[in-house]
């Protein structure tokens, strides 16, 4: 006898592993897309808090969370405040910011996605959307400027991901194995 849900659980977690590796080839293709050092290291430097800040398993991050989210979010505010008299105003505002929102948001997504609570689950949708509306957004103009197709790879495997973990979820929704709390 085998676990009931089985193929849909390991659909569930393969979805979250794709969103995973279409996250780093975000981060690597955005590297190449800001191509301003100073960018590249702000954009590691939030992502690398945000994923202490709500994956480390520490009682003190776990029960402090919002506190290191303030420190976490002042920190990158400093770091954005230091480097901007450094770069371009338009490249700053037009490449960096979108970039780094619609990172975070895939970030959260990525978060998000194996919960079971309700209230996250609609927020792993909407985070979903939106970062797929910002992404496909900004990144339409380098398609049609200089047809670099590898820019939109990265949000095809998210899509495969999402679309992976929806189905599955929906499949055991309708089987009565997962109910949201």
């Amino acid at each position: 006898m085998g676990i009931v849900g089985k193929k849909q659980s390991i659909c569930r977690f393969l979805g979250w592993v794709i969103i995973l590796i279409g996250f780093i080839f975000t981060l690597i293709i955005d590297s190449f897309y800001l191509a301003n050092p100073l960018f590249i290291i702000g954009l590691l430097l939030i992502i690398l808090l945000a994923f202490i800040t709500l994956k480390f398993p520490y009682d003190l991050i776990k029960n402090h969370r919002l506190f290191f989210c303030v420190i976490s979010f002042t920190v990158d505010m400093i770091f954005n405040i230091i480097i901007f008299p450094f770069t371009n105003n338009q490249e700053y505002f037009i490449k960096y910011i979108p970039t780094i929102i619609a990172n975070v948001l895939l970030f959260l997504t990525w978060h998000y996605t194996l919960s079971i609570k309700k209230k996250e689950k609609i927020a792993y949708v909407i985070l979903f959307l939106i970062y797929l509306i910002l992404s496909i957004c900004f990144k339409l103009d380098l398609l049609i400027g200089q047809f670099n197709i590898y820019t939109f790879i990265p949000i095809l495997i998210i899509i495969a991901g999402f679309s992976c973990n929806f189905i599955a979820e929906t499949s055991m929704r309708k089987k009565g194995l997962m109910k949201y709390i």
